[in-house]
């Protein structure tokens, strides 16, 4: 009960108390009204378009109530483009260091995702952010220990959301606090909360049971300190309790305070608190390492408020400096910073749309007739009513006093002239809708004026050019969403050793397993998360599967159009794009024939040992075709000499003129004849040695290709 007793209280010395909570409601309510024309926006995609007193006065006038919604198909567009060119998001590391732990963390990154279906929250986000300018995306960890993956993300309606107006930042990162109100069962508010379910029941049933007891030694003193908030709250009990239904409005405010201490700056780039109880901290400041400095920073806190009630003030559970949940703005006004969307740019146009449509339908089938009192014997009404009636009978009264002709007697007039007009206005209408938008009919993949490929391509990228600033909005909010949830991924990680994942579990080739946070006998860890340096980044290249058939099928023409050895050479590129079954199979049977050399990624453990060995054969290879070639140039260099030696020799002879001339032209010729043989020989060799060479080196080239690729 101690605990009920402190919460209940809330100690209003500390935390986030009573007081504090009405000056936000009242800061609350001092800010712009800009949800009632979200509401709207959102009721003009739905198809809500005429309000009833506008449609009471048209019921009178008898003019047919049309709609004519082309929002809804103009922003499904916008939504079709969001799905169609979805990229994946990708880790990047900001050094060089670390490409194992990039690796694993991608892994883990991509598995946590998925399970989390956070595309689906994202998409949800992104169309609240484009219908009324304004989504919300939580990431929280799952308490479902039976139903989906440890994190789960979820879309929040805007109608629960309020912020604090004065934060700038595109994330609201800046704000002083963020407020979520949810209207739950008392049942599952009391099993989120048990230590509360005094307070809770009996705020449902106001307090009549506590009001009966008599005596206060039979009073519990956090209870009554509950009892004198709920009975000096203020506001109305409407807006946070539902008596008939059993439900109380369950307020949490995520709030910031700020702290001033001293920080440490670790060489790996890591910002800490330093705290001088920590063995490693005052160590490292003691020899150097590194040296506290003094910084302020925020803590962001949590309360939560049943009503009046403060049952919950602890540190947010989202990591460090985050906010749980993640705003995803559309477009702001300038002067208020309202948040709008695309639909309030269309607004106007759609009014004038419905109303010329109606007023168009009204005039071709609206008669006027001009008729004497005394031009028939029937009434006004039954009148009116022949005279709509396409095979209407009208008898004119004998005794009438003009009888000249029908046409003084009697008129009935139709204006088409003006109905037409009204037809070009609408139509005028209904193409500015789609350009205050910012999408054009090529988009839509409708007809549009443009006749050319060339034409069309460029009012699609104009078109997504015009979307660009929204567009970047919500990649920038998306990777928030990544951010928070690779925050979570860390903050689990790193309380967990030795932790095995596997990567390319698609590709039995590449796949393989990198353990994270592994202990060293020194102390040491290899792969440590919280050394982590990197961001999250969008995937330069789109991950659907409509993106990919297309940049297929683009492939495909472009290769049928070179040459059969080039079209031999690129067809794993155009397998690699395909959505096949056995994809990797049919690659690796293709690459096998056309003899394509896998890179070392690619290959099996057994593989790249074959190619190591191949290599290494290759080298041995090369070194005796050097040898033999530094042989044979030896070789020819000792006959060289001998050769000189011989012509030295004959010189000598002439000068002693010892032997007679025809002697001396015999041996000279004798020796210019071995010359011009030698000389044949050694390019005969020196060609041969070169042409294996080559032919090794080429043989070398390729083999060595394969390894490095």
């Amino acid at each position: 009960m101690n605990e009920t007793v402190d919460a209940a209280q809330g100690s209003n010395q500390k935390g986030f108390n009573l007081v504090q909570l009405k000056n936000l409601m009242s800061d609350v309510d001092a800010q712009p009204n800009w949800r009632d024309p979200a509401q709207i926006a959102c009721d003009y995609y739905d198809g809500h378009q005429i309000t009833q007193d506008t449609k009471s006065k048209l019921e009178e006038r008898g003019q047919p109530i049309l709609i004519n919604n082309l929002i809804a198909p103009t922003i499904d567009a916008v939504l079709g483009m969001e799905a169609r060119t979805r990229t994946d998001l990708i880790l990047v590391a900001d050094d060089d260091e670390g490409d194992g732990l990039k690796d694993a963390l991608q892994e883990k990154f991509k598995d946590s995702w998925r399970l989390a279906r956070a595309d689906r929250a994202n998409a949800d986000a992104y169309s609240s952010q484009i219908k009324s300018g304004m989504g919300w995306v939580e990431v929280h960890r799952n308490d479902d220990p039976f139903y989906g993956g440890p994190y789960k993300i979820k879309p929040v309606r805007r109608q629960e959301m309020w912020w604090d107006w004065h934060a700038q930042e595109a994330d609201l990162s800046d704000a002083r606090w963020i407020m979520r109100k949810r209207w739950v069962d008392v049942d599952e508010c009391i099993s989120w909360f048990p230590e509360h379910s005094q307070i809770i029941q009996n705020s449902i049933n106001g307090w009549e049971d506590w009001a009966n007891v008599e005596t206060l030694e039979e009073q519990d003193t956090g209870l009554l300190a509950a009892y004198h908030e709920y009975d000096s709250w203020d506001r109305k009990e409407s807006e946070w309790m539902d008596r008939q239904r059993g439900r109380v409005m369950l307020e949490v405010i995520y709030y910031k305070t700020f702290r001033r201490g001293y920080v440490i700056d670790l060489k790996n780039g890591r910002t800490l608190e330093y705290n001088p109880d920590n063995v490693a901290h005052a160590v490292g400041v003691k020899m150097g390492n590194f040296k506290p400095r003094i910084a302020t920073w925020a803590d962001i806190r949590e309360a939560w408020f049943v009503g009046p009630h403060r049952i919950v003030d602890r540190e947010c559970v989202a990591p460090t400096g985050y906010f749980p949940i993640v705003p995803f703005i559309g477009y702001r006004k300038d002067k208020s910073g309202e948040p709008y969307g695309i639909v309030s740019r269309m607004i106007s146009s759609q009014d004038e749309i419905n109303f010329r449509r109606m007023k168009l339908t009204w005039l071709l089938q609206a008669k006027r007739v001009i008729a004497d009192k005394d031009a028939t014997n029937m009434s006004r009404s039954q009148l009116l009513e022949e005279v709509e009636r396409p095979d209407g009978y009208i008898e004119l009264n004998p005794e009438r006093r003009n009888k000249k002709t029908i046409a003084e007697a009697i008129q009935i007039q139709q204006d088409f002239n003006i109905a037409s007009q009204q037809f070009q206005v609408m139509q005028d209408a209904m193409q500015q809708i789609q350009d205050v938008a910012g999408v054009y009919n090529a988009m839509l993949g409708q007809d549009s004026s443009a006749t050319s490929g060339v034409a069309i391509n460029s009012l699609v990228e104009q078109g997504a050019t015009t979307l660009a600033e929204i567009n970047d909005n919500y990649h920038y909010s998306r990777t928030r969403v990544a951010d928070l949830l690779m925050a979570y991924l860390i903050e689990d990680l790193a309380k967990q050793s030795n932790i095995a994942v596997t990567i390319h579990k698609d590709d039995i080739h590449k796949k393989k397993v990198i353990k994270l946070n592994v202990s060293n006998d020194d102390g040491s860890v290899d792969n440590d998360v919280k050394r982590w340096k990197g961001h999250i980044s969008q995937a330069p290249i789109q991950s659907t599967p409509s993106y990919r058939a297309q940049m297929a099928t683009q492939l495909s023409q472009m290769v049928a159009q070179l040459p059969p050895e080039v079209q031999m050479a690129t067809l794993d590129m155009v397998i690699e794009l395909m959505e096949v079954p056995n994809k990797q199979e049919i690659l690796n049977r293709v690459r096998s024939v056309l003899n394509i050399p896998k890179s070392p990624e690619d290959m099996t453990p057994e593989e790249q040992e074959a190619a190591q060995a191949e290599a290494q054969k290759a080298q041995e290879m090369q070194e005796l075709q050097q040898q033999a070639m530094k042989i044979d140039i030896d070789t020819a260099a000792a006959k060289l000499e001998e050769i000189k030696a011989n012509i030295e020799k004959i010189n000598r002879d002439i000068e002693s003129k010892d032997v007679s001339d025809e002697k001396i032209e015999a041996d000279t010729a004798k020796v210019v004849t071995e010359i011009q043989e030698f000389n044949s020989r050694s390019a005969a060799m020196t060609s041969d040695v070169l042409s294996n060479i080559d032919k090794e080196l080429s043989t070398l080239n390729i083999e060595e290709g394969a390894t490095n690729e």
